[in-house]
């Protein structure tokens, strides 16, 4: 037998890279899954009394591009939801204020344009949900908490409020299809906060801040979502 034979016989033996491991580490490659999605949501025209002011917007990066990134139950999530929450707020701006100036920064309102009254700022603080595993029944849970910043025109900060949006769905008993329902939750939680500024922001400091008390009101009607 010459030495190629042997060499090709113990190599036929050699076991391959997964055979040098330990049980542990292919037991945490074989349970390694990940769960990733965009959200996708319209958040409906409010129907609220319109304030009769112009002010600037600035949307951060972080706020657009936001993927919550998290480890849960031996299972990594990717949850895109900057596109989501931005064109939201965007939404919820134009239907609350008489005009809404985009602005590049929270210093620029004043040279954007000069009828801008102040600065709101979105900032997305957490995102935390709970599973089946978590809750010991079917539901999916999502919270999630905004904070929104105000400055003067200048960029001074006035002040800023927090506002929490909550989501629940029931998921499949299936294995592997709880991606549905956790994205449906997502969906609730943003509608939620949306309602919640909606309806209580004219009633904050900041707001007050803003108009004068005796300042007219527009109705605005509700409009069906594009």
């Amino acid at each position: 037998m010459d030495d190629s034979t042997t060499m090709h016989r113990r190599a036929r033996r050699r076991p391959g890279w997964a055979g040098w491991l330990p049980l542990p580490a292919l037991a945490l490659l074989a349970g390694c899954v990940t769960t990733e999605f965009e959200t996708e949501v319209v958040i409906p025209q409010p129907l609220v009394t319109r304030i009769p002011v112009v002010v600037g917007v600035h949307v951060p990066a972080a706020f657009r591009e936001a993927v919550h990134r998290e480890k849960h139950d031996g299972t990594e999530y990717a949850i895109a939801i900057g596109k989501a929450q931005s064109a939201g707020f965007d939404r919820l701006m134009n239907a609350m204020f008489t005009r809404v100036v985009p602005v590049a920064s929270v210093e620029a309102g004043a040279v954007t344009d000069p009828e801008v009254r102040g600065v709101f700022e979105p900032v997305l603080e957490d995102l935390s949900f709970v599973t089946p595993r978590d809750t010991g029944t079917q539901l999916y849970a999502v919270s999630l908490k905004y904070r929104i910043n105000a400055y003067t025109p200048a960029g001074a900060a006035i002040d800023s409020w927090t506002f929490t949006g909550y989501g629940a769905q029931a998921g499949s008993s299936v294995p592997g299809q709880g991606k549905s329902a956790l994205q449906q939750a997502v969906r609730l939680a943003m509608r939620d906060a949306a309602a919640k500024i909606a309806v209580e922001f004219r009633e904050q400091a900041i707001v007050r801040g803003l108009i004068e008390p005796a300042a007219p009101l527009v109705e605005v009607p509700a409009q069906p979502p594009p």
